[in-house]
């Protein structure tokens, strides 16, 4: 997916030039001179991210592929009507979730079970990993039961490092009501978890048994 979106603009990893510019320059120069080498870097910044987001909204790496490079077609088409008032970062989230969002409402079916914590885990060989990679797999599968509305929130804080405000900016939500969605969904969580193991606990007292 990384090539396949550089090579869209014609680029290919760091382009010299435009790498050591902030995200706020590479804008600028995007719009002033339609500089595609500007663009491409910005994708090649904010193409992980963004990519991750969706693929644990949706559960599917092939949709959260295509859907990425819809979110940065659209970024693309609508660079000029960025003004600066927030992060590119939280600008393009706002695209990307949108971008789910219509997606979702469109009928198509998701998989509710966010991946992307197998991949990162540590390979299963001994069994502190195994343990490690069953944890991961009782908070994907805890996450993917929350309401959207919690989700969303837990997914960006606490998976993509997106702060309290910036959730508010890109969901157009008080920061109040991000900070409860948080802390319900904390709560639905430990509830989850917690009922997972006394199940666990009981299937391995029957087996013994």
């Amino acid at each position: 997916m990384s090539r396949a979106l550089a090579q869209t603009w014609g680029q290919v990893g760091e382009v010299a030039g435009v790498a050591d510019l902030d995200d706020e320059s590479l804008v600028e120069r995007a719009n002033s001179g339609g500089d595609n080498a500007a663009f491409a870097e910005l994708v090649r910044r904010h193409q992980g991210k963004v990519r991750g987001l969706l693929l644990r909204l949706t559960g599917n790496r092939t949709l959260a592929d295509d859907l990425a490079q819809e979110v940065f077609l659209r970024a693309y088409r609508g660079l000029v009507g960025f003004e600066g008032r927030s992060r590119f970062s939280t600008w393009i989230y706002r695209i990307a979730y949108n971008v789910f969002v219509n997606h979702r409402t469109r009928g198509k079916t998701l998989s509710a079970l966010p991946e992307g914590f197998e991949n990162h885990a540590p390979a299963p060989d001994t069994e502190l990993s195994a343990s490690r990679l069953d944890l991961r797999r009782d908070l994907a599968g805890a996450i993917a039961t929350l309401p959207e509305r919690y989700r969303v929130v837990v997914t960006l804080h606490y998976l993509q490092d997106v702060s309290y405000p910036e959730i508010a900016e890109l969901l157009e939500l008080p920061i109040g009501t991000v900070k409860t969605h948080l802390h319900r969904a904390k709560k639905l969580l430990r509830e989850h978890l917690r009922d997972a193991k006394d199940n666990s606990d009981r299937a391995e007292a029957r087996r013994a048994g």
